[in-house]
Formats: C-alpha cells, structure tokens, sequence
C-alpha cells in the first residue's frame, strides 16, 4: 500500500467520525431560584433546556410552592412542565402536570390535573379530614 493510499484511507475515516460525532452535539442550560421567608412561606423554580443537533428545544420547568398563613394553614402546590419544540413550527408539543394541597380548619383538600396541548386531559380534587 503505497503512502497517498494510506492517507487517502486516513482521511476518509477521518471524515467519516467527525461526521459521526458532530451528530452528539447537544447543549444544556439549568436554572434554580429558591426564595424562603421566616413565616415558612416557600417558592423553588429550576428550569432546564436542552438542545439536540437537530435544533429541537425540550425544557422543563418545575415550580414548588408553599404558604403558610397567621391561623397556620398551609397551602401547597408543584407544577411540571415539559415543552418538546422542533425546528417545525407546527410541531411543539406541551404537558403540564399541576398538584395542590390545602390544609384548613382540619380538612386537607388535594388537586391534580394535567394538560396536553392545552387541554386538560386529567383533572380530580378530594377532600378529606386531617
């Protein structure tokens, strides 16, 4: 096998990995903001995005809440949601999940629902005694 062979054959492979890795590339970004007062009230937001080689955004967004008032009662909530958008404009895809909890007067009320495209798909509240 002559020199030029070898590096012909050196620069295909080559070629033909960076092709092969440059498909991987996919960059992040993270978020968190967490705001406590000394009445126990309670906020955390984190937030991440990702972006793949194909340009398609997925974020994901999760809120956690918590209040508490002067009688002591507390009321909860956690909210996800995930948001797919390709490079299509017509192809972004969105879920939402959404949990409350209210604590009042002995009786805690929950609440879950979730949304697809804007449409709540999910939704039911309970009340029971403390």
């Amino acid at each position: 096998m002559s020199m030029k062979s070898i590096l012909l054959v050196s620069a295909a492979c080559f070629a033909l990995n960076t092709a092969a890795f440059a498909a991987d590339n996919e960059s992040y970004q993270s978020n968190t903001r967490i705001d406590k007062d000394s009445s126990g009230n309670y906020a955390e937001k984190d937030t991440t995005t990702k972006t793949n080689a194909d340009g398609t955004t997925t974020s994901f967004e999760k809120k956690a809440d918590v209040s508490v008032d002067s009688n002591g009662d507390v009321a909860k909530s956690t909210t996800t949601k995930k948001v797919t958008d390709a490079t299509d404009p017509f192809n972004k895809h969105t879920v939402k999940t959404s949990n409350t909890e209210q604590t009042k007067d002995g009786m805690v009320k929950t609440g879950q629902s979730v949304t697809v495209g804007g449409k709540t798909i999910d939704s039911k509240t309970e009340t029971t005694q403390q």
